[in-house]
């Protein structure tokens, strides 16, 4: 296997990139030398498009822990290999995980009540998105339940199951509807639901053809698919600090973009009906397909362009906003926002070939704008939003008076929620 480091801050020198408690360097201590004397086991594996061309471009996570983040050359979806067995994951996750990811040695009253922010969040994003304002909702991985406890006070029938017993026990406790059980059991209940939610869970799973083929057969007909993952372009907005290397985590087998993403949704029979690149995505049931698309190029040459810019938050922003414009062709691109921000942005971009032209928000309101757009629909298609005041209402408001339309709408500042 091919090793092509990120920078030489990725080599396997066992130095932590994050502040680490006393309880979790001695989990950490205790996890490898589980895989030092066999206890726990590694496998190779291949991509989910079926190729084994891998690039390790990293040999650390963000906890020192040696692991090799490797990309597929064949299409470019992002993993660590080789990975945990089957039997090793369970273990870890029931042994280890929550000492080393969470840094507790039981659930907390604080982080169960701090999080409904995060919950409602969700909730507003699926109902944006999909429409579904009631019914049967499971979370898979719901921990403790905080997300579910938000859709049950929401009007959901809502219920959860989780591996570990201790978080699960502690949601029940408050009267929530949680099990102990992996999918493959739970589905056996032969239960169907309208809204399956994957919250930071999919990039966790080892066997993806098997995990979301129980989970379609769970989801009834018209049912929706939440997920929720980080996402590897999510770091030109300041995610993990703008920072690869705090992305990576021994756990997590997958890294995902927008399009790997949809990709391997597609492949196990889910198509998006809306995802950005947080990532942030819903989908519906549909029919199987391939992973016949590479963004190993694309990926490998923005992951060195975010390492030569980690930290800085204009130049990340400046990334971004560069990194939109360079997808669309001449005149394809409408800019929105201040006359100071949008100054400094259009100075910025590297190419200006995309920019047909801008409109300031203290001369055009969002409904002028959109009438222009909707003039010049069979050219423009996509309207950039340069506003750090107003972005989210700005966002919404051009989302919904183009819907239907072939025109994408993104922020310098955020992705549309």
């Amino acid at each position: 296997m091919n090793i092509n480091l990120i920078s030489p801050r990725f080599v396997n020198d066992g130095v932590a990139s994050l502040s680490l408690s006393p309880l979790q360097k001695e989990y950490i201590e205790l996890f490898e030398n589980k895989c030092r004397c066999g206890e726990y086991s590694l496998k190779n594996r291949t991509c989910e498009c079926g190729h084994d061309d891998f690039e390790v471009i990293a040999q650390k996570d963000r906890y020192g822990i040696g692991v090799d983040t490797v990309i597929c050359k064949n299409c470019g979806l992002i993993m660590t290999n080789p990975c945990l067995d089957d039997k090793s994951n369970n273990d870890f996750y029931k042994n280890d995980y929550p000492y080393i990811y969470r840094a507790e040695t039981k659930p907390s009253e604080d982080i169960f009540k701090n999080s409904r922010d995060e919950a409602e969040q969700i909730i507003t994003f699926i109902r944006k998105h999909t429409g579904v304002t009631e019914g049967r909702v499971l979370e898979i991985g719901c921990a403790d339940g905080r997300n579910v406890i938000a859709f049950a006070e929401n009007g959901y029938d809502a219920c959860g199951i989780d591996l570990s017993k201790e978080y699960v026990d502690f949601g029940k406790d408050k009267g929530l509807n949680l099990f102990c059980e992996d999918s493959e059991t739970f589905e056996k209940r032969g239960l169907k639901f309208d809204l399956i939610i994957l919250n930071h869970v999919l990039e966790h799973l080892i066997d993806l053809d098997r995990d979301l083929s129980i989970i379609h057969k769970m989801l009834n007909p018209n049912g929706r698919l939440y997920v929720g993952v980080p996402g590897v372009k999510a770091l030109s907005l300041g995610e993990y600090k703008g920072d690869f290397l705090l992305m990576l985590q021994n756990a997590h087998v997958f890294n995902f973009t927008k399009t790997t993403l949809c990709r391997v949704m597609k492949k196990y029979g889910f198509d998006a009906i809306f995802c950005n690149e947080g990532v942030y995505g819903i989908f519906e049931k549909g029919d199987r397909g391939v992973i016949d698309d590479n963004v190993y190029a694309d990926t490998i040459q923005y992951l060195r362009r975010i390492e030569r810019i980690s930290g800085d938050r204009g130049k990340l922003l400046f990334d971004r906003v560069n990194d939109i414009v360079r997808n669309y062709g001449k005149g394809e691109v409408l800019l929105y926002g201040t006359a100071m921000e949008l100054d400094g942005f259009v100075q910025n971009i590297e190419d200006l070939s995309p920019i047909r032209g801008f409109f300031y928000t203290d001369k055009k309101t969002p409904g002028q704008v959109v009438e222009y757009v909707q003039a010049l629909t069979n050219e423009l298609k996509c309207i950039l939003v340069i506003d750090a005041t107003k972005n989210d209402s700005l966002l919404n408001e051009f989302a919904d008076r183009i819907k239907g339309d072939e025109i994408s709408v993104y922020s310098a500042y955020t992705d549309l929620y």
